[in-house]
């Protein structure tokens, strides 16, 4: 296996924050690792005129990040606030801009968003850069995602269109032997075929975004397109009922046997859409599948410390519990919660407050309040959780599941939390044209601690949970709302 200096230097920086964590927050840790209160679902209060200012906030920190990009990068596919630059590192489909458009919507940015949405007809989604391969699954939750989200709250027609655009596009990457789609595509080349393997996720979150084309657009290939796909994934023979393997060839539809099981990275997002696609539609069988896959990670993945914090780790091939859980999969404590609330299953809503508090731990223990790419549990008599990746990238899967906690139970410690994540976000995060990534959430002194890096989910995911958290809940409730994995609303249509 190769390993670069750079993914050395991380290791070594995770190694020597943890170190330091053990000696200086052991104390704190007894406080953070408390268990949370448990209770029964309540209605999230009103809208105080705290959580008013508290959603203001949020408002302008998206004005900032969107004036960074608008100013720097409009029309490329993310900005580089420290450089001042944009990049077309998703094919040049204006990807920030596709992403954060239900965004503008929702914050009543009007000026903005209108000056995004006239920008969408000038994309052509049938062209990239020569020799430029775009990735399915991105351009799926965040291209098309993006779209039909922003046609959800406006229902301009040009944005169908060029949804449908998307699709036809995409849709190439499907003929395939199995009808799985390769991760990989080149859109110049009608005849070009990706790789031979793709991952559970890449496989599996596609079916809320191509069906809900298919309905609104009457164009039924789409959905039977995705509900292939599903069937295939499902038929592939696998060891542990309820769990699936990270790869699957899209040429045979076999699972491989090497790789190992998770709720991270790779398979995320592949057991989200099984709720949510049981939610949207209504078919029993995503109902059936979803409870068998929280049946057996409850028993096979979830871990605690002595000190009884509660973590998602990975099932290595050995049939070893890895004590690693990334930022990536802080997501699923809010799947635990909706499934809990739409299933009347009470015992996930217990496991979802332990995970989320966990979650909320990675952050409020550093030095910036930022969360690690990914913490390591130890059962060292301390806090027993230490960054293994001190990296932070503005990602949103904490503050998702602090929103969706907040809505299910009422409880208003999640807004507290989330309020502190922001904080430390524009204390540590903001920078003159925009927000960028931490190099190492252990280090106070930004100097040559930040990346030139604003991802487009920043605008798409992490600031409107945050803004979703401080705002009513008549607000895009979840009674009437699907989020996508990258956090675009569809309206449910059973």
């Amino acid at each position: 296996m190769r390993i670069s200096l750079r993914t050395v230097f991380f290791m070594l920086c995770g190694l020597l924050g943890g170190l330091y964590l053990l000696s200086v927050y052991g104390a704190l840790g007894r406080t953070l690792t408390q268990q949370p209160n448990v209770h029964s679902p309540q209605k999230p209060n009103e809208h105080s005129p705290e959580q008013q200012r508290r959603q203001k906030a949020v408002r302008v920190a998206m004005q900032h990040a969107w004036h960074g990009y608008r100013t720097h990068a409009f029309g490329h596919d993310e900005l580089q606030p420290l450089t001042q630059s944009g990049n077309i590192r998703w094919g040049n489909w204006s990807i920030s801009l596709l992403d954060a458009l239900d965004s503008l919507k929702l914050m009543e940015l009007h000026t903005e968003y209108a000056e995004a949405k006239a920008h969408v007809r000038n994309i052509d989604f049938t062209r990239s850069p020569h020799g430029f391969t775009i990735s399915v699954f991105e351009m799926t939750i965040r291209a098309l995602g993006g779209l039909l989200g922003a046609y959800e709250l406006d229902h301009d027609p040009l944005l169908l269109q060029k949804a449908e655009e998307v699709g036809r596009t995409l849709a190439r990457a499907f003929d395939t032997p199995t009808g799985l789609p390769y991760s990989q595509l080149d859109v110049n080349n009608p005849k070009s075929s990706g790789a031979g393997m793709a991952s559970l996720a890449e496989a599996g979150t596609m079916q809320l975004e191509f069906k809900q084309l298919a309905q609104i657009s009457g164009k039924r290939e789409f959905w039977d397109m995705a509900e292939r796909v599903s069937d295939v994934l499902e038929a592939g023979s696998r060891t542990h009922t309820g769990l699936y393997p990270m790869y699957i060839s899209v040429l045979t539809g076999q699972y491989a046997k090497w790789t190992e099981y998770t709720v991270g990275a790779m398979a995320d997002s592949f057991y989200e859409y099984m709720l949510k696609q049981y939610i949207m539609h209504g078919d029993d069988k995503y109902r059936s599948r979803y409870i068998a896959s929280v049946d057996a990670i409850t028993s096979t993945l979830v871990g605690r410390t002595k000190g009884n914090l509660a973590f998602v780790g990975r099932l290595a091939n050995d049939g070893r519990l890895v004590r690693e859980m990334e930022h990536l999969a802080c997501f699923y404590p809010g799947l635990l919660a909706l499934g809990a609330q739409v299933l009347d299953r009470p015992q996930d809503l217990l496991l979802a407050e332990e995970l989320t508090h966990t979650c909320f731990v990675a952050y409020n223990m550093t030095a910036t309040g930022l969360g690690p790419e990914h913490v390591y549990f130890i059962d060292d008599g301390g806090l027993g959780i230490s960054p293994s990746d001190s990296r932070y990238m503005l990602r949103p899967e904490t503050v998702e599941s602090l929103f969706v906690m907040y809505r299910i139970t009422g409880d208003q410690k999640y807004q507290e939390w989330g309020w502190q994540i922001f904080e430390s976000i524009e204390q540590y995060a903001r920078v003159e044209h925009g927000y960028a990534a931490l190099v190492n959430v252990l280090q106070t002194n930004m100097t040559s601690n930040l990346e030139d890096s604003m991802e487009s989910f920043f605008l798409a995911e992490t600031l409107k949970y945050l803004y979703l958290l401080f705002s009513p809940p008549t607000v895009l409730p979840l009674d009437e709302y699907v989020f996508t994995t990258e956090a675009h609303p569809f309206r449910i249509i059973k």
